[in-house]
């Protein structure tokens, strides 16, 4: 599948990375990471192409909250990620801690370096991923660089190639109604999903964030969100009442079942009364 992705993602990548002035090879690290699927899921909680954790997302400056998840925006958190390998590089003086550090962690790897005495990555005694890592990416190099040479044949018709889209940024003052939205900007909402995974709600988030759109309806965004109240969600928390379900808070507050589970780490769908739930 990486043969396949690849055509969609890496144009993407090779601009930022280009922009940045950083070796190119940095984009075989989100295929080693998450094999180019977007809406990946990690079992530790880490998501999207560059696979961040929240709390690492969140601090370096990716929106994640009710209605969006910037780690599911390709755009958003390629810039996050290289922006942190560069920081990752000044810290730590090469490339090969650099990602050791981005796949365990800045401290794990500090204090590895600490402790032993060398910076060179390939004596330093790391998690036993950690050590494999450079190699990893630079397997998928070969691999994607010269397919045919390792036994992989792909009809180039069977690839992703990149979409026909429009990206835009917007700054809402007040939540909007994607449903809504999507109608009289004259497209489906489940295409406008489709493009947005980042769009966790059934509402265009507060604040500022990237849009894809389908070619052509870019020019039509700004008369349409005129026309389209805004929405606010005051609460931040919810007491847990007599007679409420997931279910039924899902379509009180409109947040999916998903996202409120993981929101206040649940195990199950069940919930007590007085128990004190996380709605942002």
């Amino acid at each position: 599948m990486w043969l396949k992705r690849a055509p969609r993602y890496f144009p993407l990548f090779d601009r930022e990375i280009e922009a940045l002035g950083l070796p190119e090879d940095l984009k075989f690290l989100a295929v080693a990471e998450s094999s180019l699927i977007e809406n990946i899921h990690s079992r530790a909680g880490a998501a999207g192409l560059w696979q961040f954790m929240r709390h690492t997302g969140r601090r370096l400056g990716l929106r994640i909250t009710s209605t969006i998840d910037e780690r599911h925006d390709p755009i958003a958190s390629t810039r996050c990620a290289l922006n942190y390998l560069k920081f990752l590089k000044n810290k730590f003086g090469s490339w090969p801690l650099a990602l050791a550090a981005y796949n365990c962690g800045e401290k794990r790897v500090s204090d590895a370096v600490s402790e032993q005495q060398t910076k060179n990555y390939h004596t330093l005694s790391l998690p036993s991923e950690s050590e494999r890592y450079l190699y990893r990416m630079a397997a998928i190099k070969l691999i994607l660089s010269d397919p045919a040479a390792y036994g992989y044949k792909i009809d180039r018709r069977e690839c992703y190639e990149p979409l026909p889209v429009d990206h835009i940024s917007l700054n809402l003052k007040g939540e909007v109604s994607l449903v809504d939205f999507a109608l009289q900007l004259g497209i489906t909402y489940h295409e406008i999903k489709k493009l947005n995974p980042h769009l966790i709600s059934k509402r265009l988030p507060k604040g500022r964030f990237n849009l894809t759109l389908p070619l052509g309806y870019k020019d039509k965004v700004a008369g349409v969100l005129k026309g389209l109240p805004r929405q606010t969600v005051k609460k931040s928390h919810y007491m847990v009442k007599r007679g409420d379900t997931l279910n039924k808070l899902s379509r009180r507050f409109n947040i999916p079942v998903i996202r409120l589970t993981r929101l206040n780490q649940l195990e199950s769908s069940k919930i007590m009364i007085g128990q004190k739930l996380r709605l942002k």
